[in-house]
């Protein structure tokens, strides 16, 4: 629902957190990045024909749209690093998730345009990251340092690796198919095959339970990142240096250890005669780790940028809009889901919304460039005036 907020509020969408010195100042680099990820989102949804080589990737492999679920993931276990780097409030934690799974549901109804209950999917983008909430917070309740959240992030890959490279050992050539992969039989047993991504026939679920173990990664990789991120700004603070100082070499070297540990997880699996696909489908070790290897170095870019005592005013001023969409993404990104969702539904046995919308654009000019301009002014407007007002929407 609607909150207000105070300058020296939330460093993150999600809560609280102290902040040496600069005035309790937010740090902003996570929501810049954010912002970024959401333009991307935001125009890959306007598509009103995706080509095929950017569309999801029919199983394995990734195609560009493959990876900004993925960052988005990435960042929000870097915020709930932020937010909960002091304490965990259970009560409020466990609340928000049962929010967020209801409106999963109603998410899931709106996109798929049915109310059947029973073909109506249980699983979903939205639940997806409800799991990840709870179990990202609850872990606070065990870890608050990095050391901790780098052990974590690789248990989870080698624990998930395992699971699918056994799994493949009984699969003919020892390869992950459509036909022979651990999503089609536990989903399928968890949620009933009528309940998951195309009722079962495809396979697999992209947000079921072996693809929300694989989530968990990139979201303990986040967690990791941003503990790392406060550590070193702390260290740099305590010395009375700016809170950039240092931060280079060690989050270059953390995307670095990243992309070696997603290199281990490809390489492991040859050993048992297995090669395990890099895709998101059912967002593979080698996939995760690597998104969050991308998503530190623009953290650390948004760093240097806006964690400073003392920001140009041309970078904080172009920045504004970024920073706006990155303290409402739950609302643009899923927002953005669902009103394109809409949007497409074709008009009794007419075209959809979208459709005549584009072919009244076609008369000024390139439909879809002016189709995709107006989607990200209506977002960013939206972001801007909220952010302007400090009203942040979130469960």
């Amino acid at each position: 629902m609607p909150t207000g907020d105070r300058p020296t509020e939330p460093v993150t969408d999600e809560a609280p957190i102290e902040v040496p010195d600069l005035k309790r100042a937010r740090i902003a680099s996570l929501d810049w990045a954010r912002g970024w990820m959401l333009i991307a989102s935001v125009t890959v949804n306007s598509l009103l024909i995706v080509p095929a080589w950017f569309d999801h990737a029919p199983w394995d492999g990734v195609h560009p749209i493959d990876t900004i679920f993925p960052i988005f993931v990435t960042l929000s276990g870097c915020g709930l690093a932020f937010a909960m780097a002091r304490t965990v409030k259970v009560r409020p934690l466990l609340r928000r998730v049962v929010v967020l799974l209801l409106l999963g549901l109603v998410y899931n109804a709106i996109t798929e345009w049915s109310l059947d209950v029973f073909t109506w999917r249980i699983t979903g983008v939205l639940q997806l990251y409800a799991v990840l909430v709870a179990v990202i917070g609850l872990l606070h309740l065990v870890t608050r340092s990095w050391r901790g959240w780098a052990a974590i992030t690789a248990l989870v890959a080698l624990a998930h690796t395992a699971l699918l490279t056994v799994y493949a050992t009984i699969c003919p050539a020892s390869v992950l198919t459509r036909e022979c992969n651990p999503s089609g039989p536990i989903d399928s047993a968890l949620f009933g095959a009528a309940h998951i991504y195309a009722e079962g026939a495809a396979g697999h679920d992209p947000e079921g339970i072996v693809t929300i173990f694989g989530a968990l990664i990139s979201a303990s990789a986040g967690a990791t990142i941003g503990h790392l991120l406060l550590a070193t700004r702390r260290r740099g603070l305590a010395l009375g240096r700016g809170p950039e100082a240092a931060i280079v070499p060690v989050v270059s070297a953390a995307a670095g250890f990243l992309v070696f540990a997603g290199l281990m997880m490809v390489t492991l699996p040859i050993a048992l005669g297995v090669e395990l696909p890099v895709m998101k489908r059912l967002w593979t070790a080698p996939f995760a780790l690597t998104i969050a290897a991308g998503s530190a170095l623009a953290l650390l870019v948004g760093h240097l940028l806006l964690d400073r005592a003392k920001v140009p005013r041309f970078i904080e001023v172009s920045s504004y809009p970024l920073l706006a969409l990155g303290r409402n993404s739950l609302l643009v990104y899923f927002g953005s889901h669902a009103l394109m969702s809409v949007l497409k539904r074709p008009v009794g046995s007419g075209p959809s919304i979208a459709d005549r919308i584009s072919g009244a654009l076609a008369l000024v000019g390139p439909p879809q460039l002016l189709w995709t301009a107006l989607l990200l002014i209506f977002w960013i407007g939206l972001a801007t005036l909220l952010h302007r007002h400090r009203i942040y929407l979130r469960p």
